[in-house]
């Protein structure tokens, strides 16, 4: 009897995992077609084939569901960051965070845009995920800080770096020409821009001019 109470519970959450992953895929859809205001539960929970309160019940409200949109995605965005930066440090790290972002970018368009529609909408004062998206920047920026403070400490890096301003100045870089992007991005060489972004950072961080 044990077992079968625990193999039923197990079937239990692996159905609720199945069903709130097609309705965070049926979110990622409808805000792309509707973006967030049209976007409301009773569809997400339709388009995703389950029923119209499926969504409510399991998210709360609109802002409980887009704030695990956020978290799923940025989940995502962090195995291709523990990839592509791994153990790095310094500006090391910083360019190969960018290149990171640009494959994440290539090989999950949807999920990108999407996030940055959420980033966007969270610069709202009356957003309710507001919180989500000031946290996860914070953590970005605490990061990228936490790289240039290695750096200034291994030599690579020159002293009197100030490690949170240059952390807000790529972050902002990031969010950006991820904007410019999400309007146009036939307009937008992201390639081209990350590449010049990494030669400013070698050469304006660099510890002596023998970096440049």
């Amino acid at each position: 009897m044990a077992e079968a109470t625990a193999g039923s519970s197990r079937t239990q959450a692996q159905r609720s995992a199945q069903s709130d992953s097609a309705m965070l895929d049926a979110a990622i859809d409808l805000i792309l077609e509707h973006g967030t205001e049209k976007t409301t539960l009773a569809a997400i929970g339709k388009k995703a084939g389950y029923s119209r309160g499926l969504a409510t019940y399991r998210f709360g409200s609109k802002a409980g569901l887009y704030d695990a949109v956020c978290k799923a995605i940025s989940r995502r965005w962090l195995t291709y960051l523990r990839d592509g930066a791994g153990d790095l440090s310094g500006v090391d790290a910083m360019c190969a965070a960018l290149d990171a972002f640009f494959r994440f970018l290539s090989d999950w368009p949807r999920e990108a845009r999407v996030l940055h529609i959420l980033y966007c909408g969270a610069a709202s004062p009356t957003s309710e995920y507001r919180e989500t998206s000031r946290s996860i920047h914070q953590r970005q920026q605490n990061d990228v800080a936490d790289w240039i403070r290695a750096g200034i400490a291994d030599g690579s890096i020159r002293q009197g770096t100030d490690p949170r301003s240059v952390a807000a100045q790529y972050i902002a870089y990031i969010s950006g020409m991820t904007y410019l992007w999400v309007i146009d991005p036939e307009a937008v060489d992201f390639r081209k821009a990350n590449e010049d972004m990494k030669l400013h950072l070698r050469r304006s961080l660099a510890a002596t001019e023998s970096h440049l």
